[in-house]
């Protein structure tokens, strides 16, 4: 079965040419990286990739060739072709796109973001928030001045997409599940309305990147772009989910259970707790 997504990165609203540090080539990892995720999200293997590419006049050959650079190591590190794309030129901000071709075994094996049931445990691999934290190192133009601000910074720039965490998650039995591309909050919510179902997040047992503090829970929960993955089952197959992951030096955390009640609630322990905005939303 074939699946394809796409995704544009447009400059001064996903990136900024005068970040401290900011450098052509990672941004040309980061688009395929973004694509790679929302396959990964589908639990699918990626396979043909087309970039399109608006650049200014004043655009240097050696600007476009250490693009072009990171986009050919991110996708060939993944087994992607670089198939082919477009060339415009543009008089305002740089604009990135790329559409990714992948594939899954069959319909029956595809992660979708419809079908969960009152019961499930919800669970997200790697470690969350530190995107949107290295996000505010670089809007603030300081550079990174420890190991876990720098490490905070790359996960923003330059993220891992999580395919195999994918493809493991489908082998034992997933079927609900996407990317954390726009927070936690917003994907939880992209799970259970479908099917008029809500969510309990316990906060406290979040898996927050090193360097970050358990106050600094919003970060993962509001804040978007960790590039991990969510995902719902019942508990033996997240139980054996997470057996998988592990052998493979992967981690998955289960944070939460699907309600009959519709929305997404957060608790830290026993206590309830709330969340001035629900992450990332297009056209808000």
């Amino acid at each position: 079965m074939v699946v394809a997504t796409t995704d544009t990165m447009v400059e001064g609203i996903d990136f900024r040419l005068d970040w401290p540090g900011f450098d052509l080539r990672r941004l040309g990892r980061r688009l395929i990286s973004i694509n790679l995720s929302d396959l990964a999200g589908m639990g699918a293997t990626a396979r043909h990739a087309l970039i399109s590419l608006a650049l200014r006049g004043e655009t240097t050959v050696s600007d476009v060739r250490r693009l072009y650079q990171g986009i050919a190591e991110r996708a060939h590190q993944y087994g992607c072709t670089v198939a082919g794309g477009d060339l415009s030129a543009t008089s305002g901000p740089l604009t990135l796109s790329a559409t990714l071709v992948g594939s899954v075994p069959s319909p029956a094996s595809l992660l979708r973001r419809r079908g969960g049931r009152a019961g499930w445990l919800i669970a997200v691999t790697g470690t969350l928030g530190a995107a949107a934290a290295g996000l505010r190192i670089l809007e603030s133009r300081r550079p990174a001045a420890t190991p876990a601000q720098r490490s905070w910074v790359k996960a923003q720039l330059d993220p891992t997409p999580q395919l195999e965490a994918g493809r493991l998650l489908v082998e034992a039995g997933v079927r609900i599940g996407g990317d954390i591309s726009d927070g936690l909050y917003r994907e939880a919510e992209r799970i259970t309305q479908p099917d008029r179902l809500g969510a309990s997040i316990q906060v406290d047992r979040l898996p927050l990147a090193p360097g970050l503090s358990p106050s600094d829970w919003r970060l993962a929960v509001r804040d978007s772009e960790d590039f991990e993955l969510i995902a719902a089952a019942p508990a033996r197959i997240l139980r054996y989910a997470q057996a998988r992951l592990e052998r493979q030096a992967l981690r998955l955390t289960v944070i939460g259970t699907i309600e009959r009640r519709p929305g997404i609630r957060l608790r830290d322990g026993d206590r309830a707790v709330t969340l001035a905005e629900g992450g990332y939303e297009h056209f808000r």
